[in-house]
């Protein structure tokens, strides 16, 4: 078996799976997709997650603001 397939992936990266998770932003089989082509293709996941984790916050924040008008 590939060595790097039995290399977890980095806790970093595992952590924010779980929250793009918890925002459904991915659901389980994304998750397992992405732990199972992490090494091989790192640096696109690496793009991928930050982009979808930052438009997550960006929406989950856009939710949470209460527009106030006079």
């Amino acid at each position: 078996m590939d060595r790097q397939l039995d290399r977890p992936i980095p806790a970093k990266i595992e952590q924010r799976l779980m929250e793009l998770l918890k925002m459904k932003e991915f659901d389980m089989q994304e998750v397992n997709w992405c732990r199972s082509t992490y090494w091989a293709r790192r640096d696109d996941w690496h793009l991928i997650l930050v982009s979808c984790h930052n438009a997550a916050l960006a929406r989950t924040a856009a939710a949470r603001t209460v527009e106030v008008r006079p």
